[in-house]
C-alpha cells in the first residue's frame, strides 16, 4: 500500500514538473506571438518607440502592475482584455518577469481575473 502511495506521489510530482515546463514554454511562445513584434525577442524593445521589458521598473515591480498594463493598455500598447485568456496573460507575465535578467514572483490567472 505504501509503495502505491509513493508511486502515486511520484507520478503527481512528475506531472507537476512537466506542467511547469510546458507553462514556461507556452509563456515564451505566447510572448513571441503577441509581444515580440514591438518589444523584440530579447525584450529590449525599440529605443524611443517601444519600451524595453528587460530594464523596466514596471516589470520588476508588481505582477499586478504588469497585468494592469496588459488589461488596460498604455501608450501605443493595446488592451489585451478579452483577446487572450487570463491563463495566457499570466503565462506571458510570468515569462517576462523571469527573463532577460528579470526576477519576479509569479502571478496567477485568478489574480488577473480579480482585477476586472
Amino acid at each position: 500500500m505504501i509503495k502505491k502511495i509513493n508511486s502515486f506521489l511520484a507520478l503527481c510530482l512528475m506531472m507537476l514538473l512537466i506542467s511547469s515546463s510546458f507553462a514556461a514554454e507556452s509563456g515564451e511562445q505566447l510572448f513571441l506571438n503577441n509581444c515580440a513584434e514591438c518589444h523584440q525577442r530579447d525584450g529590449r524593445g525599440i529605443k524611443n518607440i517601444y519600451p524595453s521589458l528587460a530594464t523596466s521598473e514596471i516589470v520588476s515591480g508588481s505582477g499586478v502592475d504588469v497585468a494592469l498594463v496588459m488589461l488596460i493598455g498604455r501608450g501605443e500598447m493595446p488592451s489585451f482584455a478579452g483577446s487572450i485568456s487570463n491563463e495566457d496573460m499570466a503565462a506571458i507575465i510570468n515569462y517576462v518577469r523571469n527573463s532577460w535578467g528579470n526576477e519576479g514572483e509569479r502571478i496567477s490567472a485568478t489574480a488577473i481575473s480579480e482585477l476586472y
